[in-house]
């Protein structure tokens, strides 16, 4: 293999390795924006539920605000995430990390703390959900107590 095949190779390596990135990065891109639409939907769903449900609380004039000051919150918290920038929000939290590394990397671990504690959680309910409700102890027949002479040795009665 000559030079120059091998500087031609390499050119066409790289190109095609550009390419494939950037065809990875919109491809993220159209992903990240697909999940930023869905997440403020279900926001603005969220915002419609709490709205509604302020009329449940008839009478009880500072309950049904304060649902109703949540939905409004949550309807403001759709249009934020919907008018976001998510390139944007790459630079700021590069720039913060930059400029705070120890509260970035501690803001980072206590998440992840956070992370496990939740799938953690969510593992032992998932557990304790499909735990049966019942043993399988032998039956003992109804003018018979179970085990007479053992539990009454070990209660002191015999």
């Amino acid at each position: 293999m000559t030079r120059s095949t091998a500087s031609k190779m390499a050119a066409t390596a790289k190109d095609t390795a550009k390419e494939v990135a950037e065809t990875a990065k919109a491809n993220v891109s159209v992903k990240a924006e697909a999940a930023k639409d869905h997440v403020a939907s279900q926001v603005a769903e969220q915002a419609d539920n709490f709205r509604e449900a302020s009329t449940a609380f008839e009478g009880n004039d500072l309950a049904s605000d304060a649902v109703k000051y949540l939905g409004d919150n949550l309807a403001h918290a759709a249009s934020a995430v919907r008018d976001i920038d998510l390139s944007t929000i790459q630079q700021d939290v590069t720039q913060f990390a930059r400029r705070n590394p120890l509260v970035f990397f501690g803001g980072a671990a206590a998440l992840g703390f956070l992370a496990a504690r939740a799938m953690k959680a969510s593992e032992r309910s998932g557990a304790i959900a499909t735990a049966p409700d019942r043993h399988n102890y032998p039956s003992v027949p109804e003018n018979q107590a179970a085990y007479p002479d053992q539990n009454a040795r070990r209660w002191g009665y015999s």
